[in-house]
């Protein structure tokens, strides 16, 4: 694996796999240390799942990778001017040899080009040979050339897929690609490319092309070639996201939405839960541990056919909420439809959680606390208020936080259902009204309306990592659950 990482240059990966390699030799072989057999493996796969992908995401972050920005300079230079290449009028036909390697059975042609200049190649190798010695005419056969095997022109015709690929490069630049089983169509690229000055000119036009600092060869007229290559662009992809009014008009509501959305699903799920721990904690309820298995069956439906379920439910006319109630209700057409759609869906899978925690917290309330505030003559508000309260959200602060955090980054349910729709008009295509940060950062990505935008896509997921990474600890010792740590 190690070695095939290092023919396809791929030197992080290619250096990771040798070194596991050793590494597991080394454990499971040589050392008697029993702990290292039972860590190794996850240490490894920790390497590989989440450091190497955060590091990558950072790396790219800093680069302009997109749709044609995924080449190396001098893939994208040669693709410029194989673009560009016109035929070459002659007046008289290019004619060429079809000829077999010996040794590795591969097809080569032989042609002349300019009069008495003879070149035999392929697609991956040519060279100029020596025609002094066999007289080349487009009715001869040609002598045998050392290690090659001339085909006859009756036989042509059983090499013509190998010949349809063969595209022949000489040191003027001119490409010869056969057009049939004897002639051939000569084609000069209307760019010519200077390495030293690192600049392309239109030999038609004379207007020269050089590198903007973007992965793009531009025109002092401002005119792009395409297509571009991969390059660093520093902070621009974080710049962007301020300067840029295409990119920051949906982005503003999408965070919005992030925000406003991830609230409403753990402050109104918390709510739900409380209440419904409070009524099934009740000592005067009967059969409490039926109510608490139904309450808790969202969890154990996955949640991806959930969601799909939901979907289902939710559509317009046809589905069984507008039938049931005899009403035409655009779920997940209009935005704010769409959203309260979003909100049902995403508390019907929190709300249970919700209910299990708070249960356990008020449950762990010591008896004796509630017992003395009674005799103190507390009423039943205000020892909800004053004790059990206080209490519950105190020991669920952690797990409120972490409940935020998977909020802020609820990719499943959003794409699942709306998909981030109904999209913005102004946007591209990339978000939508029930967009979050974690959805619209996956369209960039991975939206080929929009554009495959890797880079832009990176740098919002690192500012949504550090988004909630601040969230959460400002939460937490808000709480004042940290305090043992720090």
């Amino acid at each position: 694996m190690g070695v095939r990482f290092l023919n396809d240059k791929a030197w992080f990966l290619a250096t990771f796999f040798v070194i596991s390699a050793a590494l597991i030799f080394f454990t499971y072989s040589v050392s008697k240390k029993t702990p290292g057999k039972y860590l190794l493996p996850g240490v490894l796969l920790l390497c590989l799942f989440h450091i190497y992908p955060a590091f990558y995401s950072g790396a790219v972050a800093f680069t302009n990778d997109s749709n044609g920005h995924q080449l190396s300079k001098a893939q994208a230079i040669n693709a410029i001017m194989d673009d560009s290449k016109i035929p070459i009028e002659t007046t008289d036909p290019i004619s060429y040899k079809t000829l077999i390697e010996k040794s590795s059975k591969k097809v080569f042609i032989l042609f002349e080009y300019p009069q008495s200049t003879f070149w035999l190649g392929n697609s991956d190798q040519v060279e100029q040979i020596q025609g002094n010695s066999f007289e080349f005419e487009m009715n001869s056969s040609v002598p045998n050339i050392k290690g090659f095997e001339t085909v006859a022109r009756s036989n042509a015709s059983n090499y013509v897929n190998e010949l349809q690929n063969i595209s022949v490069t000489i040191d003027s630049g001119v490409t010869f690609q056969p057009q049939d089983i004897e002639i051939l169509e000569a084609s000069s690229s209307t760019f010519k490319y200077d390495s030293q000055e690192d600049r392309l000119t239109n030999t038609f036009s004379g207007e020269t092309y050089t590198p903007n600092g973007n992965g793009e060869m531009q025109s002092s007229k401002g005119e792009i070639l395409y297509p571009g290559w991969k390059a660093n662009v520093g902070w621009k992809n974080f710049t962007s996201i301020i300067t840029d009014k295409e990119i920051r008009r949906p982005l503003v509501a999408v965070l919005i939405w992030t925000f406003v959305n991830a609230f409403l699903v753990v402050f109104v799920g918390f709510l739900v839960g409380l209440i419904l721990a409070l009524i099934f904690n009740s000592p005067h309820l009967r059969s409490k541990r039926i109510y608490r298995t139904i309450f808790i069956v969202p969890l154990a439906i996955p949640s991806v056919l959930s969601v799909l379920v939901w979907a289902g439910l939710f559509t317009a006319e046809t589905g069984v909420i507008d039938r049931l109630f005899h009403i035409s209700t655009p779920w997940l057409t209009d935005p704010w439809w769409a959203r309260l759609a979003v909100l049902i869906v995403e508390l019907w899978s929190v709300f249970p959680y919700m209910f299990l925690i708070a249960t356990g917290a008020i449950q762990a309330i010591p008896g004796e606390i509630l017992e003395a505030a009674e005799i103190d003559g507390a009423s039943p508000l205000k020892s909800f208020t004053q004790i059990k309260l206080p209490l519950v959200v105190r020991t669920l602060g952690p797990l409120l936080v972490a409940s935020i955090a998977m909020a802020l980054n609820n990719f499943g349910a959003i794409y699942l259902l709306t998909g981030g729709g109904p999209t913005f008009s102004n946007s591209n295509g990339n978000a939508g009204a029930t967009d979050i940060l974690i959805s619209y950062t996956y369209k960039l990505a991975f939206n080929s309306a929009g554009g495959n935008n890797y880079g832009l896509a990176s740098a919002l997921s690192i500012l949504n990592f550090i988004l909630v990474g601040l969230i959460s600890i400002y939460g937490l010792r808000k709480m004042k659950t940290m305090e043992e740590i720090s």
